[in-house]
């Protein structure tokens, strides 16, 4: 399974769609905020602001518009679907609850530094594709060591700076970088700014990214001739 992601800057009053997307699409809005509508006739109309996580069906007919004053900012992230349950891709939003789940509503895990808030959990909208998570990592703040066994994770930085290993490979994060994780890699994130590091994590499958989480040795450090 591999997470697709890509970043939208959309000014205001700019409409994109009406369309359909035929994968799930899980939409995090970074800045701004937008209008979706959706549904056959497009008479559901939901706001979905900064902080919160919006679900597009594969087979949703849908429109997002900007309706504010200021540049929207939405990472879109996605995967292809499951060729053993290839119906996924009819799927359309049947529920009478709207598409979203709210950053103010997130769940919030506090420890050693590093706040994290899990906007989509699993289960959410009713699929198993995806997690959302923010993550706040403190300055001189370190994550421990650590693997996720059933997930692949992708990361997109917002603010701050500080460096990610997997492996043996360290990588600097900067504002919107991303970075993937495939499964069962080990790796840790580690604050070497002086301000908060902010930064967007979506796992697919859609697992509990503490559950799905064990500790890991550091990796041996490559030794070049």
């Amino acid at each position: 399974m591999r997470i697709r992601l890509q970043f939208d800057r959309i000014a205001p009053g700019v409409e994109i769609g009406p369309h359909r997307h035929g994968v799930e699409t899980v939409v995090y809005v970074a800045g701004g905020e937008l209008v979706f509508e959706h549904g056959e006739d497009l008479d559901r109309r939901v706001v979905v602001r900064a902080g919160d996580v919006l679900y597009e069906a594969p087979s949703e007919h849908h429109r997002i518009r900007n309706e504010g004053t200021v540049d929207a900012l939405a990472l879109l992230a996605s995967i292809d679907p499951d060729p053993r349950r290839i119906g996924e891709m009819l799927r359309r939003w049947d529920s009478e609850a709207e598409p979203v789940r709210r950053g103010a509503e997130a769940e919030i895990v506090e420890m050693g530094g590093i706040r994290r808030r899990r906007i989509a959990g699993p289960g959410a909208f009713g699929t198993a594709a995806f997690t959302v998570t923010e993550v706040e990592v403190q300055p001189g703040a370190i994550d421990a060591w650590h693997r996720h066994p059933r997930a692949e994770h992708a990361i997109v930085v917002f603010e701050g700076r500080g460096v990610v290993t997997v492996g043996d490979e360290t990588e600097t994060l900067e504002p919107l970088k991303g970075i993937r994780v495939e499964e069962g890699r080990p790796h840790r994130v580690e604050n070497t700014g002086r301000t908060v590091l902010r930064y967007y994590v979506c796992a697919a499958p859609g697992l509990d990214p503490i559950e799905d989480r064990e500790l890991a040795e550091a990796p041996r450090r490559r030794l070049d001739a």
